[in-house]
């Protein structure tokens, strides 16, 4: 066993199971109180079914929309690898031109090899998943680059690609640290938690035949409980550090990036 690990990277994708099941586990101890003292006094109706229904549908609808953005943010590090080696690419190009811009090179090389570090950090556990500052100021050091390579005669159609460049990355960082900052509706989540509440409560009172019961109550508060801690999950793509688990958006094509370069350092 890994000791750097924690118990939920060790879990991976059982993690939430584990705990929905521990969860259900007090639920059905709960209803079987609620049997032994004849407390099951809800009877089952058209308007109870409508009720668990209802919650189900609301529940899945906003899994919809959390997704939309998680799938959003599972391209964003490819895009930005695509962007950081299109800038590296023209200054490679550069340099075999222009020997005499080799510091230069190695600038841009170093910096790309910083924003990396500073964006993992910015995500990590420790940052709130969410502090990526320190990568945009990464960013803006291209600039000083960009004007050596201005000085020393690049054609000004190049240049306005190459920035154009680095503005597309300032877009997908502030994509990036959109996401990860705002909820999905707050008010449609809070408006899903009651609702899982109450259907739950009402599995538990219900008045039905007891193994019919707690099969209904395990079942469907599997699939509410289960699908709302995956909603919590997808509502942060990126949590690296000691969240980082199988669920979250990987950063491996920029860390192959980063470990590409500084072993050519």
């Amino acid at each position: 066993m890994d000791k750097n690990k924690t118990l939920r990277q060790l879990l991976g994708r059982y993690y939430i199971a584990l705990q929905v099941c521990l969860v259900i586990g007090l639920l059905l101890v709960a209803r079987y109180f609620v049997i032994v003292y004849g407390l099951d006094g809800i009877t089952l109706t058209s308007l109870s079914s409508s009720i668990i229904s209802g919650a189900v549908f609301v529940v899945g609808f906003l899994l919809v929309g959390v997704f939309s953005d998680y799938k959003e943010a599972d391209k964003l590090p490819a895009e930005i690898r695509a962007i950081l080696e299109s800038i590296m690419a023209e200054g490679d190009a550069l340099l075999r031109k222009d020997p005499s811009f080799d510091a230069d090179n190695q600038t841009l090389k170093k910096t790309v090899v910083r924003f990396i570090d500073e964006f993992e950090q910015g995500l990590s556990h420790d940052k709130d998943h969410s502090h990526i500052e320190h990568a945009m100021d990464e960013i803006k050091k291209f600039d000083v680059v960009f004007d050596s390579m201005e000085k020393r005669g690049v054609p000004p159609n190049y240049m306005t690609r190459i920035k154009t460049e680095q503005s597309n990355l300032k877009k997908i960082l502030l994509r990036i640290y959109h996401i990860q900052k705002t909820k999905f509706i707050p008010s449609a989540v809070f408006l899903v938690d009651s609702m899982v509440a109450t259907v739950i409560t009402l599995l538990i009172f219900l008045k039905t035949d007891p193994l019919i019961g707690y099969i209904g109550l395990g079942i469907i508060s599997y699939i509410l409980l289960y699908v709302r801690g995956l909603i919590i999950l997808l509502e942060k793509p990126f949590r690296k550090g000691r969240d980082d688990t199988h669920d979250d958006v990987s950063i491996f094509t920029l860390r192959e990036l980063r470990d590409g370069l500084t072993s050519k350092a």
